[in-house]
């Protein structure tokens, strides 16, 4: 099969080690046309080998994207059967003393990145449309935090709330032009994403006494985590069999899923607040009286 008559994909986000590499591996194993993106092609190099189209992209500039579209779209005749948006970055600390300026680079990573690069490709799927085999397909990845009350990563668990909701309208708005969407609902993978080496609270946060316990959870995920390679088999599997708008795979993801669907709210927050040590008495005392130091110093 040439190129010209496989089914094309860009994947954003591929660096080596993280779920979008093996993505990319999974899906030209499964004999698609792949498009493979991250800021440094030396972060995506061990993909050529494999027969994957590497490119460079910086979700954050839309001339990157323009760049970009403009390339893939002479490679291609300007159509595209499916774009996976992967790219994005996470940033852990407590919501009050959290960083501006790095939550508003995850934003322009996790949101607003995603939103430039549908509104740019969108166009070369639907002129995919009326010669497709299979549907033309969007997929944005969530994650499971969208729906966890995760301590200490607030800011992106909002990003990928935000991103679970722009793809519910996105999915009614693009239904009519003949584009399906899929939010992928990200579990724990093994991919470094969240390191405890991120972690830094300092001795003055009102958390400081956390601190070792957020790391442990950081480093309890990379030895439970699901492997890139199985978590990419699964996600092509959901993909490919067009049945849903909604995948949920990740260590802990169908947990996620299932108590949502019918589990009260409580039983996250107790279980997240456990998972962190909110849930002990001699800690949320120390937590209230620095509370109460800092209010009174000012």
């Amino acid at each position: 099969m040439t190129s010209s008559t496989k089914r094309s994909i860009l994947i954003t986000g591929c660096s080596q080690g993280g779920a979008g590499n093996a993505l990319a591996l999974e899906f030209v194993a499964r004999g698609f046309h792949v498009f493979a993106t991250a800021r440094s092609l030396k972060s995506i190099a061990n993909l050529e080998e494999k027969g994957v189209e590497t490119l460079t992209l910086d979700v954050t500039s839309r001339e990157s994207i323009a760049a970009l579209k403009a390339e893939i779209s002479k490679r291609t005749g300007g159509k595209l059967d499916m774009l996976f948006n992967n790219a994005g970055i996470m940033y852990e600390a407590p919501a009050l003393e959290a960083d501006p300026i790095r939550i508003r680079q995850m934003y322009d990573t996790n949101v607003f990145g995603l939103f430039d690069v549908v509104a740019a490709f969108t166009p070369l799927l639907i002129a995919a449309v009326p010669n497709a085999d299979h549907t033309p397909t969007i997929v944005n990845v969530a994650s499971i935090l969208a729906r966890v009350p995760f301590p200490f990563a607030s800011a992106y668990n909002a990003s990928k709330a935000a991103v679970s909701a722009y793809s519910d309208t996105l999915r009614l708005e693009l239904s009519p032009l003949g584009v399906r969407v899929v939010t992928l609902f990200m579990g724990e993978v093994s991919t470094g994403l969240m390191s405890a080496d991120n972690i830094n609270f300092g001795p003055d946060s009102l958390y400081a006494d956390l601190e070792g316990k957020v790391k442990e959870r950081s480093l309890e995920h990379a030895k439970t985590s699901i492997r890139p390679q199985t978590f990419a088999q699964q996600v092509v599997d959901g993909v490919l069999q067009q049945k849903t708008s909604y995948i949920w795979k990740g260590t802990n993801a169908f947990m996620i899923w299932f108590l949502n669907a019918i589990g009260p709210r409580k039983v996250f927050d107790s279980a997240m607040k456990s998972s962190v040590g909110l849930d002990q008495g001699e800690v949320c005392k120390n937590i209230y009286e620095r509370g109460q130091k800092l209010v009174g110093g000012q």
